[in-house]
């Protein structure tokens, strides 16, 4: 099978191994010197983490995976200064394993035309602090936008192999049935009140649906890639995921998600390999409707009361984002202080978001054109459309690797259809790390390469 990270000679090994271990040793010694009672723990987490950061550096495709795994984390679990400093860390970790694995193998790095416009678009967002004018909401909303410039960076030159893509989807898995895990105890051990909007690990609830969305695929790809009695066990999981992501958005009373999830199921008849999901899904939203009909309370009284008006009041925000690029249709605000410009618009209009300081467009494109301006929209909406028009062009590929494995375009195809849906009228979604893990896989039958190796590890059924 292909390797697309051996480890890294022994030499270099060690240097990591000594460095770990005097920087553990360094820490603990300033530790007990300033008399911090904390320092034993503190030693002992610094020496851990040194040896995890040495085991994934050697290992670039994971330290990858370990970063997207924290960059999906819900907000719930996230413990504040102890989290950032991991994924931080993580996502660097994940960078200088790359880069590392480059030297010593002196690789030639190839640039996919979607990480070069991104690029390009974060050197733009970095000029419009020259006039944004609150630079902490700039500096912000850069790291984001680097930090999921580097995650897209590295699946497009990293996920190149079916083990590697095998491995994505696991940590997909991983993440979605920690949510479906997660919403299943707020509803039956949290203290859930029927008629209320579910809200699961402090998440926004529309982002709970989308994060699902998201996750689909690594729920459904396990079966593409199975045979007999393994086939079955994933069959039957997947099956119990979409219905608990039915019933669990249902209860969010996420209008958007609800719509993506029927979108994606719908989509799912057009492609043979996927029909059997989307014959189940039509089956289970039926099913719910007639066997639990208090399941959908909230979304069914959302969608009578229309609760926000149009759209959910996004006609207001987006004819309001509209005046705010007519007014700085060049430059832009600067990048990061969209939403709190555009509330001068928005107060006029209506006053249903007058306890708020900031308010976002709830469209990726208008927060981009608001933010950076005319150059700033044509270089990232390029890189979106860049990105579906190489998954289209490149779906060949794929078959020329086994019919398992061609079931990638219509999965992907399917959950798109849905993900965009709502990332279209999502607010905070121009720089969401959602975004950018969609966009790798959506690169990945560009990146994918020639090799048949990995069939023998995933033989065809008979």
């Amino acid at each position: 099978m292909s390797n697309l990270s051996p480890d890294i000679p022994s030499p270099i090994s060690l240097m990591y191994v000594s460095s770990a271990v005097l920087l553990a040793i360094l820490m603990a010694l300033l530790l007990i010197l300033w008399g911090d009672p904390r320092a034993p723990i503190l030693a002992v987490g610094a020496a851990g983490g040194a040896a995890i950061a040495l085991y994934l550096v050697q290992r670039p495709l994971s330290a990858l995976y370990v970063a997207i795994f924290l960059a999906l984390m819900p907000m719930g679990l996230r413990s504040g200064l102890v989290y950032t400093v991991a994924a931080n860390s993580a996502l660097a970790l994940a960078l200088g394993a790359w880069l590392l694995s480059v030297i010593v193998q002196r690789q030639h790095i190839q640039w996919n035309g979607v990480c070069v416009l991104m690029a390009l678009y974060l050197v733009w967002a970095v000029v419009t602090l020259l006039w944004a004018p609150d630079l902490i909401l700039a500096r912000k909303e850069l790291v984001a936008y680097a930090s999921g410039f580097i995650v897209l960076l590295l699946i497009s030159v990293e996920v190149r192999s079916i083990a590697a893509i095998d491995g994505l989807m696991r940590v997909l898995m991983l993440v979605g049935w920690m949510l479906i895990l997660a919403g299943l105890q707020a509803v039956f051990a949290g203290g859930y009140q029927l008629g209320e909007r579910l809200q699961v690990l402090d998440m926004n609830e529309n982002l709970f649906g989308v994060t699902l969305v998201l996750t689909l695929p690594g729920q459904i790809w396990p079966v593409l890639r199975s045979a007999g009695l393994t086939r079955a066990f994933h069959l039957v999981l997947s099956i119990f995921f979409i219905l608990c992501t039915l019933g669990l958005v249902a209860l969010s009373g996420s209008r958007g998600s609800s719509i993506s999830l029927l979108l994606v199921l719908l989509a799912f008849f057009f492609y043979k390999p996927m029909r059997p999901f989307g014959i189940v899904g039509i089956i289970l939203v039926v099913t719910l409707l007639a066997i639990a009909p208090l399941a959908t309370d909230v979304l069914v009284r959302r969608f009578e009361e229309g609760e926000g008006g149009d759209l959910g009041g996004r006609v207001v925000l987006w004819y309001a984002s509209l005046q705010l690029v007519r007014d700085h249709l060049w430059s832009g605000v600067g990048i990061g202080n969209g939403p709190s410009e555009l509330y001068q618009y928005v107060a006029p209009l209506t006053s249903n978001y007058a306890d708020r300081a900031s308010v976002p467009s709830h469209n990726p494109l208008l927060e981009v054109a608001a933010e950076t301006g005319v150059l700033g929209v044509v270089l990232y909406a390029s890189a979106v459309v860049l990105g579906v028009w190489q998954f289209f062009r490149y779906r060949g590929r794929l078959h020329s690797h086994d019919e398992l494995v061609a079931g990638y375009f219509p999965l992907v195809l399917g959950v798109s259809v849905g993900y965009f849906a709502s990332w279209l009228k999502g607010g905070g979604m121009a720089a969401h790390p959602t975004f950018f893990i969609f966009l790798g896989l959506l690169l990945f039958p560009a990146s994918i390469r020639g090799d048949l190796q990995t069939r023998a590890n995933h033989p065809s059924p008979a």
